[in-house]
């Protein structure tokens, strides 16, 4: 599959974000209480897939604002801890790094919008709406605030290196943006573990383990990632391809990621 002539690869990880979020659906959102058995666990299915197709417009809205200041774009990933545009080259300005990177959460934004219409519309009168169109858009909503956490390489990392590399160029911004991001990641993991433990204590069950075991998942990548990102893209001269460049990480990188050679 490749929209806009842009390849689209699943990594085998995304069978975990499939699974969590159809089971998170069949436990969780709202639906017609005739539906049982086999049609809920169709629907639920769907609803994670409905889900990984907004995460693939999200990125492409990525890759498409980067083919507008000639970058190429390699392909887009989805896995486990959600997508990411592989392009070839670093954004060459502060105001290209912006835009690529805000492209993003802004479809998401957009796309958060017109699913929460279409339940107001579904259910006029409703004073609550519900439903999966809702629900769709609460998570297009939460995706799009998620990926502006200043935490590099993430949307919200980029956007804050852009602002940095406008007053000190950008290897340093990339060097507090790389600093900023593993702080976040370390705030995660400690939020995570004290979810986990701090119930152990009081001696009750807080019923959040799962969700906090997610938590200091994400922190533990988001930690590895911005020291990976940092080390492919700290350079000062954003598009040179000498032998000293490595390939980059072997797993993809959250939000955008830089590679400069083919990948082996």
């Amino acid at each position: 599959m490749r929209p806009f002539g842009i390849e689209l690869q699943i990594h085998p990880s995304w069978i975990i974000s499939l699974i969590v979020l159809s089971v998170a659906a069949y436990n969780g959102f709202p639906v017609d209480p005739a539906v049982t058995g086999a049609r809920k666990i169709l629907l639920a299915v769907a609803f994670g897939v409905a889900i990984a197709a907004c995460i693939v417009i999200h990125e492409l809205s990525h890759s498409l604002t980067a083919r507008v200041y000639r970058l190429p774009v390699r392909r887009i990933t989805l896995f486990a801890f959600g997508g990411v545009s592989q392009i070839e080259k670093e954004a060459p300005t502060p105001s290209a790094e912006f835009a690529i990177a805000l492209a993003g959460p802004l479809a998401s934004v957009v796309l958060a919008a017109v699913f929460s219409g279409i339940a107001i519309v579904i259910h006029p009168l409703r004073s609550h709406p519900t439903g999966i169109w809702w629900e769709l858009g609460k998570i297009n909503m939460l995706l799009a605030m998620f990926n502006l956490i200043p935490a590099f390489p993430m949307d919200g990392g980029r956007l804050l290196r852009s602002g940095l590399w406008v007053v000190g160029g950008r290897a340093r911004a990339t060097r507090w943006a790389v600093l900023v991001g593993r702080s976040f990641a370390v705030l995660a993991m400690s939020g995570g573990g004290a979810l986990l433990i701090v119930p152990l204590f009081q001696r009750r069950d807080s019923g959040r383990s799962l969700y906090a075991l997610w938590i200091i998942l994400i922190g533990l990548f988001i930690f590895n990632a911005a020291g990976a990102a940092g080390r492919l893209e700290g350079g000062e001269r954003p598009n040179q391809r000498g032998d000293d460049r490595t390939d980059g990480p072997s797993i993809p990188l959250p939000g955008v990621q830089t590679t400069t050679r083919e990948d082996r």
